[in-house]
């Protein structure tokens, strides 16, 4: 019998060991969160994510809504965790939330309705976050730390923290203050793991140093995004002393990735970074004020004469969603001599694109879209099982 208690418990280790997280991109977790992040979608718009959310996850509780229109959801597999945070909302305080970008330190104190809220997400003096994602989480943190709890009671400490959007931005921003916390609130013995999508930057360049370190470096934070979706390059972002060496370099040795315009955007933010400091922390008392209508007096820390934002890491690029292309004037067809002056490709394309609609650039942002380009790029036989490739507009419904 004794000889048997070995091969037990290496069998229960193993066993064990299948359902943890470990260090690595691994496509079958990014495909698995990715879905689960298009659940709130899904709820909006077909009061069921059943179609969206892999079965093997299973939800075991949603927030209510906190703060500036903030919640999140906690699903379980086998031995692992999942925190989802949902992104942007239309609600007024939601969009307030994503502009209150003006940088706070990385440790203080935020005072809401005489109630401190203690946070640290890094160490470094000079890193600075964004202010709206540190009061979002002020507002989520105990109700977080509950469903955390919640999981270790369960023998779950194996926790993937997930979101799209507003919601990446959450989940690395959480996941640093996580890092900082006391064993007396949160357990030591958790193992967190980031896939971040679609998110706006955060923190910078020292927050950033800091995170990566701690996080991308080994292998346990990822950033997935869409090389067309404009809003990771939000907040403000620019070359600070590196920008004229940097640019002149992509311009002699890089001329494909090279844009005159860009350059000269970003050199007019490096040129009058001062000004647009003071520019937006005055914006960001208004919007203090604005919040504090809906939620009671805010008291937030000195803000940092800092606007330049950097991502946590390099992203893992999917490809752009491909819409199919769109005539502005149909009619165009029915008209023999137009047909004659305009020419086609060997597809039937009309070589002039002006006739075509315009791509709507923010359909690149959305979380389904982000889904099916992921399947495309890693999951072929998937994509091409899907019925619908793309997100489809309301006005196409």
């Amino acid at each position: 019998m004794f000889k048997l208690v070995p091969f037990f418990l290496c069998f229960i280790y193993c066993s064990y060991g299948i359902s943890q997280v470990t260090p690595g991109f691994k496509p079958s977790e990014a495909k698995d969160l990715l879905a689960i992040c298009n659940s709130f979608t899904y709820l909006d718009n077909d009061q069921s994510d059943a179609f969206i959310v892999p079965s093997a996850y299973k939800k075991i509780y949603t927030s209510p809504v906190y703060g500036m229109d903030n919640k999140f959801q906690v699903y379980v597999k086998d031995n692992i965790g999942v925190i989802n945070f949902r992104g942007s909302t239309d609600q007024k305080s939601s969009w307030l939330e994503n502009m209150y970008s003006s940088m706070i330190p990385v440790k203080d104190e935020i005072v809401i309705n005489n109630q401190a809220f203690n946070y640290q997400v890094g160490i470094d003096t000079a890193a600075g976050v964004h202010a709206g994602y540190v009061l979002a989480i002020s507002y989520l943190e105990a109700d977080l730390l509950r469903q955390i709890k919640a999981l270790n009671e369960k023998g779950i400490y194996s926790i993937f923290i997930t979101g799209h959007s507003q919601g990446g931005a959450l989940a690395q921003l959480f996941r640093a203050y996580v890092e900082y916390l006391p064993a007396s609130k949160v357990s030591k013995r958790n193992t967190y793991k980031v896939y971040a999508f679609a998110n706006p930057m955060v923190g910078n360049q020292e927050f950033a140093n800091e995170y990566s370190a701690k996080f991308c470096k080994t292998e346990m934070s990822f950033l997935i995004h869409n090389p067309e979706d404009i809003v990771p390059r939000m907040p403000m972002s620019y070359n600070d002393s590196t920008y004229w060496k940097s640019n002149l370099q992509t311009a002699l040795f890089d001329k494909e990735h090279f844009s005159m315009k860009q350059m000269l955007a970003q050199g007019a933010m490096n040129t009058f970074e001062n000004p647009l400091s003071k520019t937006s922390n005055f914006l960001a008392k208004n919007l203090n004020k604005q919040l504090g209508k809906e939620l009671g007096t805010i008291q937030m820390p000195v803000f940092k004469k800092d606007i330049n934002y950097t991502h946590t890491s390099a992203p893992i690029y999917i490809p752009p969603t491909v819409y199919p292309l769109a005539l502005k004037d149909s009619s165009i067809l029915a008209n023999d001599s137009l047909m004659r002056i305009y020419k086609r490709d060997a597809n039937g394309v009309f070589e002039d694109k002006s006739l075509y609609e315009k791509d709507k650039v923010i359909l690149q942002h959305k979380p389904y879209n982000y889904y099916t380009a992921f399947l495309k790029m890693y999951f072929p036989s998937e994509y091409g099982a899907l019925k619908e490739k793309y997100f489809i507009t309301p006005k196409e419904d």
